[in-house]
This record gives C-alpha cells, structure tokens and sequence, in this order.
C-alpha cells in the first residue's frame, strides 16, 4: 500500500493542485500530527483516499479533520491493513492535552495493546501500521525533553510486531540526518515534512 506521511510543516507541493498529479498513485494519507486541520482535509479531498491521522503536541484539545479517522488510542483496518496510533509528545510544560510523562505513555500504549487482543484472536496477527507523533526514544529524536521520544514505544513495537512505524516532531534540518531506522524487524520513518513510503504487503 503506498502511503503518503505529513507531519509538522504545510508543504507548498502538496497544498496545491499539483497534489493530484504528484502523488496519484496513493492509496492511504497518514497525518502524524502538528499540522492544520485544513491542510490535511484538502490533501483527502483531492486525493479522495482514506485519511488516519493522530495529533501532535501543538495540535488543538479537540482535533477533528473532516473526511479522517483518528487513530490516537485506537485501532482500525484500512484496505485490509490494521492501523494503530498514539498522538502526542513528551510532557515540557504543566499544561497540554498531547502532552504525556514517560508513565502515561505507557499506560496508554497498555491499553491500546489490550485493544489488539480481539483482532489477534479473530485474525491471527496484530498490527500493521503504527502512526505516531514523537518516535520511539534513542531513534530519530533529541536530547532537549520536548524533542525526547517515548521508550514506551519501543515496548510497543515489540508486542505489536508492525512491519512499519510512521512519526513526525522531529525536524529534519539536514540532508545527512537520519529518517529511516530499524527497531525489532519495524521500519521506522521520520515523515517530516512528508514521505511516499510503501506499507509491506499486508500479512
């Protein structure tokens, strides 16, 4: 499934009508947070293909994008594909709703593991795709604490087995910084600002 990744930045490419001729062979849109509600709507309009989305740090209390489903604590199949998400960054400020402690994260990364347990009885497996903000701690992210990832991740794609982790909050500055990395046999990517990238053929 190819699959077009947005995160943290509106891109002039893809806020256009070029959309439809760049990327016409998109399958799915994954918006993996910090970015407006109207960016992303547009990018499912023209492309008229499912959008899954979770929020980031920056991102209002109550996001809502119309024609997506969020994926923030929750599962879903798309196309066949079983997509599971987790919005939000590590907690810098008293205040935020996508902002989370190391121990909350976990907690929510437990409960959304209890989620899969009926979608592993019923279909032998567990998750495709993982859609996150922040990534997963030691991968793609940095030393300040807004920018730390999340070790409770690392937990996650253990017990999930997703063959793919998509995230953004990590600003690429440089062309040598680094956007794709393995953890535990799952391709991790950076999306920011965006990336085509291609789901390995659903199990």
């Amino acid at each position: 499934m190819r699959i077009l990744a947005l995160s943290d930045q509106v891109v002039p490419l893809i806020y256009s009508e070029a959309i439809r001729e760049r990327f016409a062979d998109v399958e799915l849109i994954v918006g993996c947070g910090d970015l407006p509600a109207y960016y992303l709507e547009y990018a499912v309009t023209q492309l008229n293909v499912p959008l899954v989305y979770v929020p980031g740090n920056h991102d209002p209390d109550k996001l809502n994008v119309p024609g997506g489903i969020s994926v923030d604590g929750k599962l879903v199949s798309i196309n066949g594909a079983i997509i599971a998400g987790l919005g939000g960054s590590r907690r810098y400020k008293p205040r935020g709703k996508h902002q989370y402690t190391e121990g909350e994260m976990t907690w929510r990364s437990a409960c959304l593991y209890a989620k899969t347990l009926p979608t592993r009885l019923a279909k032998g497996k567990w998750v495709d795709l993982f859609v996150t903000h922040a990534p997963p701690q030691g991968i793609h992210d940095a030393s300040d604490l807004a920018h730390q990832g999340f070790s409770a991740f690392h937990h996650t794609i253990r017990a999930l087995k997703p063959s793919m982790m998509l995230h953004g909050h990590s600003h690429v500055i440089r062309n040598l910084d680094e956007t794709r990395s393995q953890l535990y046999r799952c391709e991790v990517v950076n999306v920011f600002p965006y990336q085509v990238v291609d789901l390995p053929e659903v199990r």
